[in-house]
């Protein structure tokens, strides 16, 4: 009798192959993430969407005093990588390795980051250059050890510094460029600090360990998970009275419902973030910065009639003029 090939044998493994592949992707997606969040540029693209959303809930926009920002932040988050070698040693550990394998780059990316700010800040208003200045000199601040103290190194002065420079850019670059209701730039205001704010806290909820052994005090090394769990719990609640005041000054109402789903959201994030042995090394920067990318992208879409007008005027105009075409 002839002998018949053993078909199963010959037949490509089909689903140990989509296996590999699958596995491969997700790590070239966990490399491309990591070096995003690393060198700065995650960092930068949520503070930009920020001032976006900032931008759109006043009724205008700008895309020079976005990207103003985006550098900026860009700017001051490496800086302070070059400050945080200690702590970050332990609460990330391949951060550490990137600064110190790319030290004179990093130092440069702060430079030319900065100096990128400023042309972009006077492009949009030379009045902006001042609220850029502004925030960089915070950020420097807040990464320098000053007569033996840093202001990250004090309870509560570190979040509020950080959710400080966030309303230097998302409220006083946008009043150099368009005057808005003094109701209206308060609330935004009140949201971009407070949201910075608890942003801040739950990122040192992440680095509580590397904090601890550093000696430096931070809100949940002071009063410990539990309490700061409640502390974000109550400060994410009054974001409720927020949306009621906004709808009876009938401000913002095509986004109020997106509004309050990012409250909703924000208690989500304190409830996962702030129990005991959770695991939030890279997913407090996806699920917490992240957040404001997909926010400023509905927002865009949300108010297409200004998005359009923003395309048309501060992107596609400059463009086809510059090869000579009218739009």
């Amino acid at each position: 009798m002839f002998p018949f090939p053993n078909v199963a044998s010959q037949r490509p493994n089909v689903g140990s192959a989509n296996a590999f592949d699958l596995k491969s992707y997700i790590s070239k997606l966990d490399t491309a993430f990591s070096f995003l969040t690393i060198s700065s540029v995650f960092a930068g693209l949520t503070i930009a969407c920020l001032l976006a959303v900032s931008f759109f809930l006043q009724g205008f926009y700008s895309f020079q005093a976005v990207l103003a920002c985006f550098f900026l932040a860009v700017a001051v988050y490496n800086l302070n990588k070059l400050t945080d070698l200690q702590e970050d040693s332990v609460n990330v550990p391949e951060r550490v390795r990137f600064v110190k394998r790319y030290y004179n780059y990093i130092i440069t990316s702060v430079v030319v980051s900065f100096c990128a700010s400023i042309v972009c800040a006077f492009l949009c208003n030379p009045y902006s250059i001042s609220a850029v200045v502004l925030g960089f000199c915070i950020g420097a601040l807040y990464s320098a050890r000053l007569f033996g103290v840093r202001l990250k190194e004090i309870p509560l002065v570190k979040n509020v510094t950080v959710a400080g420079t966030c309303v230097v850019g998302a409220v006083l670059v946008p009043l150099a460029v368009h005057l808005s209701s003094l109701i209206a730039i308060s609330l935004v205001a009140y949201f971009v600090f407070f949201t910075a704010f608890i942003n801040t806290v739950l990122f040192d909820v992440r680095d509580l360990e590397g904090d601890q052994r550093s000696g430096t005090t931070t809100i949940p090394v002071s009063l410990g998970l539990n309490k700061t769990r409640g502390l974000l719990l109550v400060l994410n609640s009054t974001f409720v009275p927020w949306l009621l005041i906004s709808s009876l000054q009938g401000l913002f109402h095509n986004f109020l419902t997106l509004l309050a789903c990012t409250t909703v959201y924000g208690y989500g994030c304190i409830l996962h973030f702030c129990k005991k042995d959770a695991k939030i090394r890279k997913t407090v920067d996806a699920l917490v910065e992240g957040e404001w990318i997909v926010v400023a992208l509905l927002v865009v879409l949300f108010a297409w009639p200004l998005t359009a007008s923003v395309l048309h005027n501060d992107l596609l105009g400059p463009v086809a003029s510059v090869f000579g075409l009218s739009l």
